[in-house]
């Protein structure tokens, strides 16, 4: 599903904006935009708020770092962000966001207690 997150002109280069109902972080780049879904690695904070200095996007809640590049966090690049198509055209950013998934509630749950698990 391809919705549209706002105008590139309007995104600031020292902010990330969350778009697409909180479900995404988009970042303005010198060479246009990256997005990313909009939930740290460290205990799922939202990035609203979220500072851009030197090429790296830190999470509001935490502190943890992640390269604007491609997602990975600053102090373990073998893990990062899941990163969300997205595309400038006519001066405006779209995001390509993936279909819902259709999921059990019991699916919902049992994946929601193995995530809550694994966070220190």
């Amino acid at each position: 599903m391809r919705v549209e997150a706002g105008r590139l002109d309007d995104l600031p280069e020292s902010k990330a904006v969350v778009a697409a109902d909180g479900r995404v972080v988009v970042v303005r780049t010198e060479d246009g935009v990256r997005a990313f879904e909009n939930r740290c690695l460290h205990r799922g904070s939202s990035f609203e708020g979220a500072r851009i200095s030197d090429g790296v996007m830190t999470c509001p809640a935490h502190f943890w770092r992640y390269r604007i590049s491609d997602g990975r966090l600053v102090a373990d690049p073998t893990i990062g962000l899941s990163e969300v198509p997205c595309e400038v055209v006519d001066g405006r950013v779209w995001i390509e966001l993936p279909e819902p998934e259709t999921a059990s509630i019991r699916q919902v749950l049992l994946r929601h207690a193995r995530e809550w698990r694994r966070q220190p």
